[in-house]
């Protein structure tokens, strides 16, 4: 379905990128406090992990090489690049807003992986104790992805979205299939992410509420299709009620002596709820930015 949006009152366009970002803000203190603080949590995520053996042999080594380019000069490359991008349009603050997303996002994680956040002893598993919430190989190809959906032009804002999707899933299941990190630590790399390009939607709204005029280019008048972003968002609820159930079905297994089917569901639960997290945050992102693009034309035509 093909639409013309319909710009929102200037309250409302900052108002509900600054509710999403505070949302997805308490939702990483929730999923460590879950899935770290007890023990049902840390089973599951261990049953998760545990499972990941079944299919890993298939791209581990591919897994491997792909997390191992990961770094601060990636960083540092996907920062520029979102800038470029944004500088090209004409969209100078934008081009300071989407490294702002980048490096905090990044930053954050290390703080809160190695400074704020702790994992406490409760499920006595070898070496596997130490806290690695959130991931950081996610938060780089996250962050990337996520500015990139800031910065695209309309025309391309649902390719870069479904194309990041799938980036954003062979990052996070590669991290998990590679046994890098707990499926935990993958959703809270992406709720980090989410939450600081929520933030950057609510800082440009606000800002251009403030000023009185538009963003400083030709408005695009084409008119944006919801069928992607639509199909994101039910395709990730669809994936994280099936998550739900694998977690309700792994409740009381034992994690030290888990039978195949059961790995299986936790796996299968695990890597849901991986993908459900990303597919759903990316369909509210793209939303939410061809919604603020409507309310910034207008001011451009005022």
């Amino acid at each position: 379905m093909m639409t013309l949006m319909t710009p929102e009152p200037s309250h409302i366009r900052w108002l509900r990128p600054l509710m999403l970002s505070a949302a997805s803000g308490f939702a990483v203190i929730g999923v460590w406090w879950a899935f770290i603080c007890t023990r049902e949590g840390q089973a599951l995520d261990t049953l998760g992990f545990s499972g990941a053996h079944i299919g890993s042999w298939l791209v581990s080594d591919r897994a491997n090489t792909m997390l191992s380019k990961v770094s601060v000069g990636g960083v540092v490359v996907i920062m520029a690049v979102v800038a470029l991008t944004a500088m090209l349009r004409r969209r100078w603050l934008l081009a300071l807003e989407s490294v702002v997303v980048v490096g905090g996002a990044n930053l954050s994680t290390q703080v809160l992986k190695y400074h704020l956040l702790h994992r406490p002893a409760l499920l006595d598993w070898g070496s596997l104790t130490n806290n690695s919430y959130p991931s950081g190989h996610t938060t780089v190809a996250a962050s990337g992805v996520v500015a990139a959906v800031l910065v695209a032009p309309k025309r391309l804002r649902s390719a870069v979205a479904v194309v990041g999707t799938l980036l954003m899933l062979a990052f996070g299941w590669g991290t998990l299939a590679a046994h890098w990190h707990r499926p935990s630590d993958v959703i809270g790399g992406y709720l980090v992410c989410l939450c600081w390009a929520f933030m950057a939607l609510c800082v440009g709204a606000a800002r251009q509420r403030l000023l009185g005029r538009g963003r400083g280019e030709l408005p695009d008048r084409r008119p944006v299709s919801r069928v992607v972003p639509s199909l994101l968002v039910v395709a990730g609820l669809a994936a994280l009620a099936l998550a739900g159930w694998c977690a309700w079905q792994s409740l009381h297994v034992d994690v030290f002596d888990p039978t195949r089917r059961e790995l299986f569901i936790a796996y299968l639960g695990s890597s849901a709820g991986i993908g459900g997290v990303a597919a759903a945050g990316l369909g509210v992102l793209v939303r939410l930015v061809d919604l603020h693009d409507a309310g910034s034309e207008q001011l451009a035509i005022a």
